[in-house]
C-alpha cells in the first residue's frame, strides 16, 4: 500500500503518525507533574533542567549511533523504547517512576529527531529541496499535532492524565511499518569524528535562543492560559489543534514562499516575538486564538529554515553527529524555555507584561543574530 508513494510523502506520513502519538501526552507532561502528581512549580522548573540534561546525553549519543548503526534502525529503536518507558509508566502511576520513565522517553524521543532529520539531509541534497522536505515533513507532522493535543485535552480533562500514558505508548508503534520501507543511511567517519565548521558552531547561538521560545507552545502556554484566564485543558488543545491545522493546510505554500530566502528566518523570529508578547494582551479565548495563528505563522517560517540551515551546514560524513549536535542545543533551548517561564512564573505570573516580555525578548534577539550571521554566509543563500 505504501510502497508507490515517494520519499517526501512517507517522511510526512511517519511524521504524522509519530506526532500524533506524541502529542497526545506531549503538551500536558508539565502541567501533570504540577497539577496531579503535586510537584511544585520549582520542581517542575527542576524537572526541565534535568531533561536538558539527558537531552545533552541523547542528542550526542544519538548522533554517533546514527552514524554508526544508520538511520532507519535508529528511528525504529527509538520508537520501541519510547513505547516501552511510556506503558511502564502507565502500570506504575506514582509521582517519581512516572517523572523518571518520561526522562527515559525522553532520552529516546531525541534520538528520533536527530536520526529523522539527519536522513531527510541525506536523501535530499540542495537548500531549496531541503526547504520542500522539512516543509511537507511539517505537514505531516502538524497534522498528528492538530489532533493529538485535542484528544489529549479532552482525555486529560475527562480521565485523567494516566490514560494519556497508555494511549501515547500505543499509538507511536503505528509508523514503524512504513519506516521500514525508508532507504538506509550510514556515516562514513569514525565514531570518535565530531569535526564542525566555524559557521556551524555560529548558527548553533541564534538557534538555541529560538527554541528557547518555540519551547513555550507547550507548559508556558498551558499553565499561564489556565491559571490566569481559567481556560480549561480542553480549551488550550484546541489552541494547539489551531496551530496544527494552520501548518496542514499552510505550510506547503509557506514552502514555497520561502524556498531560495533563507534570510527570511529573522523576519520569522520577529513574529515571533510579536507574538509572544501579544499573550500579554489576550484577555478571551478568541484573542488567544488570533494570537496563536501569529506564533504559527512564525513558526512556519522559522522551522523549516533553521533544518534547511542545519542541514545545508552539515558535512555528510558526519551528518549525524552535526545533526545530533543541532538537536542538543534545540532541545536545550526547549527544556530551558520551559524551566525559564516556570521560575518566571514564580515571580510574573500575575504581571504577564513582564512574564512574556521577558520571553519575547529571545525571538527579537535571535532575529538580529540570524541576520548578521547570513549576511557574512553566501554560499547557501
Amino acid at each position: 500500500m505504501f510502497k508507490g508513494m515517494n520519499e517526501v510523502d512517507k517522511l510526512a506520513l511517519i511524521g504524522g503518525f509519530r506526532a500524533f502519538g506524541s502529542s497526545i501526552i506531549w503538551p500536558f507532561m508539565g502541567f501533570a507533574l504540577y497539577k496531579v502528581y503535586g510537584f511544585s512549580l520549582t520542581y517542575v522548573s527542576l524537572f526541565y533542567l534535568i531533561q536538558a540534561f539527558v537531552s545533552v546525553i541523547a542528542s550526542i549519543s544519538g548522533g554517533i549511533m546514527t552514524d554508526y548503526f544508520g538511520r532507519k534502525r535508529m528511528i525504529i529503536i527509538s520508537i520501541v523504547m519510547s513505547s516501552v518507558a511510556l506503558f511502564i509508566a502507565y502500570i506504575i502511576n506514582l509521582p517519581i517512576p512516572v517523572a523518571c520513565l518520561i526522562l527515559i522517553q525522553s532520552y529516546f524521543s531525541s534520538i528520533y529527531n536527530v536520526s529523522t532529520t539527519t536522513i531527510v539531509g541525506d536523501m535530499f541534497k540542495s537548500s531549496e529541496n531541503l526547504v520542500k522536505a522539512f516543509s511537507r515533513q511539517r505537514v505531516g507532522i502538524n497534522a498528528g499535532w492538530a489532533l493529538g493535543p485535542l484528544i489529549g485535552g479532552y482525555v486529560f480533562s475527562t480521565y485523567g492524565f494516566r490514560l494519556l500514558l497508555l494511549i501515547s505508548s500505543l499509538l507511536i508503534l503505528i509508523s514503524i511499518p512504513l519506516i521500514r520501507l525508508l532507504p538506509e543511511f550510514k556515516g562514513k567517519s569514525s565514531v570518535l569524528d565530531f569535526s564542525v565548521s566555524r559557521e556551524f558552531i555560529i548558527f548553533l547561538i541564534p538557534t538555541f535562543l529560538t527554541f528557547v521560545i518555540i519551547g513555550q507552545l507547550g507548559f508556558g502556554i498551558l499553565t499561564y492560559y489556565t491559571s490566569i484566564l481559567d481556560f480549561t485543558e480542553f480549551q488550550v488543545g484546541i489552541l494547539f489543534a489551531i496551530n496544527g491545522v494552520m501548518i496542514v493546510f499552510l505550510q506547503d505554500l509557506m514552502g514555497r514562499i520561502i524556498n531560495k530566502r533563507i534570510k527570511l528566518i529573522s523576519l520569522g523570529m520577529v513574529i515571533y516575538g510579536l507574538g509572544y508578547l501579544g499573550i500579554a494582551l489576550v484577555t478571551n479565548f478568541y484573542l488567544a486564538s488570533v494570537d496563536i495563528a501569529v506564533i504559527t505563522l512564525a513558526e512556519m517560517i522559522v522551522t523549516p529554515l533553521s533544518q534547511t540551515l542545519a542541514n545545508s551546514l552539515a558535512s555528510q560524513k558526519t551528518r549525524g553527529k552535526q545533526i545530533g549536535l543541532y538537536s542538543m542545543v534545540t532541545g536545550i533551548g526547549r527544556i530551558v524555555g520551559s524551566s525559564l517561564i516556570s521560575e518566571l512564573m514564580n515571580y510574573y505570573l500575575y504581571t504577564p507584561l513582564i512574564l512574556w516580555g521577558v520571553i519575547s525578548s529571545f525571538g527579537f534577539i535571535s532575529a538580529c543574530l540570524y541576520y548578521i550571521f547570513l549576511r557574512k554566509l553566501k554560499s547557501i543563500l
